[in-house]
């Protein structure tokens, strides 16, 4: 692999799971005490999330395939952005779930595209140590934005920690725009 295509996917991967994982460990007492959710609420919330993404990436993937994956993973990317930010002016569960849909999708359109960036610029050989080595740095900066989410809320609260959320997303796609015209 080039080391600038490697620093790129690193950078990829970090932004993104920054702006992801902002979001984990306070989401659902945004929920709860913003929202007046209930647990059953949290779970079907959840369930809306993965259930999205579940349906959509097999045919996300083929869109990847067809019009390109820094294309498709942009547009993933660039949605996930503004569900992180709706959450600011979200005030009903019932624009939650269609925020929630919607974030679904930007993960079905996301994930299937950078894990295929991430199988063509590794070598043949190491493809497995690839995408590891990729997992691993997701893990570890979404493990670092869990305790950062926790210091920002209690010292700012919610709004500042969406905007961070959204704006990690937002250079994530500058990064891929940037790739693309450099390719």
């Amino acid at each position: 692999m080039q080391r600038s295509s490697a620093l790129l996917l690193v950078m990829l991967s970090a932004l993104s799971s920054l702006g992801v994982g902002l979001l984990g460990p306070v989401y659902p007492i945004f929920v709860v005490n913003r929202l007046s959710a209930s647990y059953v609420d949290l779970g079907f919330l959840y369930a809306v999330i993965l259930l999205t993404a579940a349906f959509f990436k097999a045919p996300a993937g083929k869109l990847a395939d067809t019009y390109g994956k820094n294309r498709i993973f942009m547009v993933g990317v660039m949605i996930g952005a503004c569900c992180s930010l709706a959450y600011v002016f979200t005030s009903s569960l019932t624009q939650l779930y269609i925020v929630e849909f919607f974030y679904g999708l930007s993960h079905a359109l996301e994930r299937p595209s950078l894990i295929a960036l991430i199988v063509d610029f590794s070598d043949n050989d190491k493809r497995g140590f690839t995408v590891g080595m990729f997992e691993s740095v997701y893990d570890m900066v979404e493990a670092f934005a869990a305790v950062l989410s926790t210091l920002i809320v209690s010292q700012l609260g919610f709004e500042p920690l969406f905007i961070m959320s959204s704006s990690c997303q937002v250079l994530t796609g500058v990064f891929v725009v940037k790739s693309v015209h450099r390719a």
